[in-house]
């Protein structure tokens, strides 16, 4: 594109207030700009088009009759120019649009559910698409505005982490279990002990124990049943199947109806920590920049709730790790 077809913003909005104000005097009080810094403008742009577009004279000023039909165009892009700006600015002002979130069934089912209950009903034209995970996506390659994991730690350099709270854990298994086998007393002991776990990626399966000192072992166990479905687990677990880490939330129900038994009490596993990760700060719209921060402000407080106990009923055993 030539330097005809490329012009200068500007300079068409100063043309046009000029013509619309009648001459440059008028204009320069209007807009408190220099007189001649107007005539400036305009000379360049009529230098830019190769045409005369207002007619000059000591004394007066007149537009020609190709100014004239210019500037009936300009006054169209302008308002067009205007028009987009407000686009931005409506799409930076108000939250709205299409959120897609990766989460564990655990997030949803009792945690993420309360959160985007109160999001979506604050923000009525935003949607979230929630996509069930049992596994730990790729946010950037699956298309994912943001994706909650339970982790220890979460590493990857290239995403954006925000941590919201511990969720501790525990080993429990069936009373079932504990009257055809040996209730273990040392670490040592879980290897020997049937079990079921979630699926680890390296393919071994690994206990670490964390005495009152914080002198930790580390287990091998070897698992009859593995599974990214906690839910698979617990029924697993009460069932008798084998010894199984869960989460410490979950276990206080099923504790207390006699369903499980905690083992080792006296060691303690490393908590998951809740993360939410996304690829980057900047570029959010207006909907992503608000659940994020919705999410940092309740989620919290619902995690916390969970640890502490809900009223019976509230916590099922329905839970998967991201």
């Amino acid at each position: 594109m030539g330097t005809q077809g490329m012009q200068d913003l500007n300079d068409i909005h100063y043309f046009v207030q000029v013509v619309e104000h009648g001459s440059f005097t008028a204009a320069s009080r209007a807009l408190g700009v220099a007189k001649s810094q107007l005539s400036f403008r305009i000379a360049r742009l009529e230098e830019n088009l190769g045409v005369r577009l207002i007619q000059r004279t000591t004394r007066r000023s007149h537009v020609t009759e190709i100014g004239r039909r210019y500037y009936d165009q300009c006054r169209l892009m302008l308002a067009a120019a205007d028009r987009a700006q407000r686009v931005i600015d409506d799409a930076q002002a108000i939250p709205r649009g299409r959120i897609h979130v990766a989460c564990p069934v655990m997030f949803a089912q009792l945690l993420l559910a309360p959160v985007l209950v109160g999001f979506l009903r604050q923000h009525p034209d935003v949607q979230v698409d929630l996509d069930i995970c049992h596994h730990q996506v790729d946010v950037v390659a699956h298309g994912y505005d943001i994706a909650f994991r339970v982790r220890a730690s979460v590493q990857d350099s290239s995403l954006v982490l925000r941590s919201f709270g511990m969720d501790p854990q525990m080993l429990v298994a069936s009373p079932e279990l504990l009257r055809r086998i040996a209730p273990p007393q040392q670490p040592i002991d879980l290897r020997e002990i049937p079990s079921v776990g979630v699926i680890s990626a390296e393919g071994r399966h690994f206990w670490t124990l964390i005495d009152a000192s914080g002198h930790a072992q580390r287990v091998e166990y070897h698992p009859t049943l593995v599974s990214d479905d906690l839910q698979v687990l617990y029924q697993a677990v009460t069932g008798g199947l084998g010894v199984a880490q869960m989460p410490r939330f979950l276990c206080r129900e099923p504790i207390a109806r006699g369903q499980l038994v905690p083992l080792l009490p006296a060691w303690s596993l490393p908590p998951g920590n809740v993360h939410a990760v996304y690829p980057s700060r900047h570029g959010h719209t207006p909907a992503m920049r608000s659940f994020i921060d919705y999410v940092a402000e309740h989620l919290p407080r619902i995690l916390a709730d969970a640890q502490r106990g809900a009223p019976s009923g509230d916590v099922k055993p329905l839970l998967a790790v991201a």
